[in-house]
């Protein structure tokens, strides 16, 4: 059952969410919850200055909504730090869509192939643990260059890829969300927006999992 989702962030602005959900142009929304600044080390996330909005009238209006968060870590000492600023973001919310940990950025190109996707795991499996639905957001490029994709560490956790072209990636690994443009349209949103096939009903798995909210706090 494919839908069509539109993911977004601080970049789209003040968005007319009743006008989103009346276009019937998508099935649901990732919602940016942390960023990190753009430059260097060591990583400064911080929350998306939309954030709490978007995700405010998405629950208003009955839209679907998941959200992710950029992690720049490059060692275990900042990866804890920038998970338990994610976990704080999550606390009290509650998504019918994927966690996402999108890992894409040039700090953590120098560490090689087997430390980053052992770190990558790890943010991975511990957003797991908060009893979330834990997926990783990388691009077709980033993922197969510095990740081990389709090794036994990241295996067990579902794929958000990113490859911007007509026709479905191939990567040799399985993916169960692909965003395919991020010069879409949507009425009620003032610029360019990312837009992603799902290719499973995330809502109901989600739901007869009960993994829609942070555990235990």
């Amino acid at each position: 059952m494919e839908k069509t989702i539109m993911d977004v962030s601080r970049h789209q602005g003040v968005i007319d969410w009743a006008k989103v959900k009346a276009s019937g142009k998508i099935g649901g929304v990732m919602i940016r919850a942390m960023g990190n600044s753009a430059e260097g080390l060591p990583s400064k996330p911080y929350t998306d200055p939309q954030f709490a909005r978007n995700y405010a009238e998405c629950k208003r209006l009955g839209i679907p909504c998941g959200v992710y968060g950029y992690f720049k870590a490059a060692d275990r000492e900042q990866a804890d730090k920038e998970l338990a600023y994610f976990k704080k973001l999550l606390t009290g919310r509650s998504f019918e869509l994927p966690v996402a940990v999108d890992i894409e950025d040039e700090v953590q190109k120098p560490l090689g192939k087997a430390a980053l996707t052992n770190l990558t795991a790890h943010m991975l499996s511990t957003v797991e643990s908060w009893g979330v639905y834990a997926m990783l957001y990388t691009g077709l490029w980033f993922g197969s260059t510095f990740l081990y994709m389709g090794g036994a560490e990241l295996k067990p956790y579902d794929v958000w890829l990113a490859a911007y072209r007509t026709r479905k990636p191939a990567p040799g690994w399985p993916f169960g969300m692909w965003q395919y443009t991020s010069a879409a349209r949507v009425p009620g949103v003032s610029t360019n927006v990312d837009m992603s096939h799902a290719y499973k009903d995330y809502a109901a798995i989600i739901k007869r999992a009960g993994l829609g909210a942070v555990k235990g706090v």
